[in-house]
């Protein structure tokens, strides 16, 4: 009878490991199951804004000093940088004279175009809209003057192929869009 119960000891022995064991394989395919879940959350909070479109406006990234286009001298100084896992594109701006701004890009997926918002040390903030066209980016905004006048505004930015430079135009129009003036002209080279 020993033998048989040592036997059947035994056997219960062996059983429970391999109960043991089959639940501890269970418990590690649940283990790697549940981390994995974080990381794909992670990988997808991270997509939305790594599409072609999003770096329609990725010419434009770097650390600049800005000229005038027709003398050698320093209009300023620009750092443009994608933040928010790179849903937006931030500029810096500093002015050769200390006026300081900064801009908030972001490509809107409803309408395809980009949107942008400026603000400066002056309280001023302008809202601008537009579309990556003819090699280049192309917004549009208006604001009200003092006197209440409707103000029209163009923006250009245009990725010479050949340096890497840029060049950014911003015209404004108080006659509905019949003359238009330049406000800023600059010619933007990478810092080496």
């Amino acid at each position: 009878m020993r033998k048989t119960g040592g036997f059947a000891t035994e056997q219960n022995v062996i059983k429970l490991l391999l109960q043991s064991i089959l639940f501890m394989q269970r418990l590690i395919i649940f283990i790697l199951f549940l981390s994995s879940v974080p990381n794909s959350q992670l990988s997808a909070q991270q997509a939305p804004c790594s599409t072609e479109a999003h770096a329609q406006f990725d010419f434009w990234l770097g650390d600049w000093t800005v000229y005038h286009p027709d003398e050698d001298t320093i209009v300023g100084n620009n750092i443009i940088q994608k933040i928010l896992n790179g849903c937006v594109v931030m500029e810096n701006w500093t002015g050769a004279t200390g006026f300081e701004g900064k801009s908030f890009n972001t490509y809107n997926t409803r309408d395809s175009a980009w949107n942008q918002v400026w603000v400066d040390v002056s309280g001023a903030t302008y809202h601008f809209k537009g579309k990556r066209k003819e090699g280049g980016m192309k917004m549009k905004g208006q604001t009200s003057g003092r006197d209440g006048t409707t103000i029209l505004f163009e923006m250009d930015y245009k990725p010479d192929p050949n340096s890497g430079d840029v060049r950014q135009t911003w015209r404004q129009s108080t006659d509905n869009g019949q003359n238009w003036t330049a406000i800023f002209d600059g010619i933007y080279k990478r810092k080496k």
